[in-house]
């Protein structure tokens, strides 16, 4: 006696089938498997938020099995939904591209008249920001840049954007043209300081390396607008100070 073939053969997870069964009733839901049993992962009326797994089901239970929608357009279509109507606009390729579409979509968000959609387009704003692994400082930057120039023409500052002088660069920072850069190897290239900044003592990075230079851990915690112009620097002073050393932070 032949064996009745597994009607669940070759079925993605999570793609979204709809099953007749021998007692007539037909269920409609995502497939899932575990411990190689089948089931089904089902929404809608009268079930909760989180859904209801239905199963194990078994080929003597299936009179028919069909495919409604493969794993790929299940997330596809997920992603349709997070995002919402895209933003008009070329996908981006070139430095220029990343910036401009990034500043475009900040707009959008700035204009948004609801909060759901405003949601949708922060999320298209962080697909794009990815790309390009930009840092969550920068993104809040031209986000509050593009609120900023609905008031105002001005070049805005830090204190315009965030309320201080200095705040965490993981909170505000201004973001630099190769930033938006597609090549990381450009991105992560460094921008010399002008010369009058570096061989000013009291230059932010020469009084983190005189404190470094002398055994302490420092750090830097917030910056200003350029970096290099002002920044709050944390030291771990020792608990005791050994004899003839005496240190003075001027601020």
């Amino acid at each position: 006696m032949s064996k009745t073939p597994c009607p669940f053969n070759g079925l993605e997870e999570r793609c979204l089938i709809r099953l007749t069964l021998t007692n007539g009733v037909t269920l409609t839901g995502y497939y899932t498997s575990a411990a190689d049993q089948h089931f089904l992962h089902r929404f809608g009326t009268g079930l909760s938020l989180l859904g209801q797994i239905t199963g194990p089901y078994v080929a003597a239970d299936i009179r028919h099995l069909d495919l409604l929608k493969t794993r790929k357009e299940v997330q596809q279509e997920g992603r349709r939904s997070l995002l919402g109507d895209p933003v008009p606009g070329r996908e981006p390729v070139t430095r220029d591209d990343y910036e401009y579409r990034l500043q475009t979509i900040a707009r959008a968000i700035a204009a948004a008249e609801d909060w759901q959609r405003e949601v949708q387009l922060r999320r298209q704003f962080a697909d794009v920001a990815q790309r390009i692994h930009l840092s969550s400082g920068k993104r809040a930057w031209i986000i509050a840049e593009a609120k900023w120039r609905q008031r105002s023409n001005e070049q805005p500052t830090l204190r315009d954007l965030s309320g201080h002088e200095m705040t965490s660069p993981s909170l505000f920072a201004r973001p630099r043209p190769q930033d938006f850069d597609p090549d990381p190897t450009k991105r992560r290239q460094r921008v010399p300081l002008p010369v009058s900044v570096q061989i000013e003592p009291f230059a932010p990075h020469n009084i983190l390396s005189a404190f470094k230079s002398a055994g302490l851990k420092a750090r830097i915690t917030r910056i200003g607008d350029p970096a290099y112009d002002a920044a709050e620097i944390q030291v771990a002073m020792p608990l005791r100070v050994p004899p003839g050393n005496l240190w003075v932070v001027l601020a």
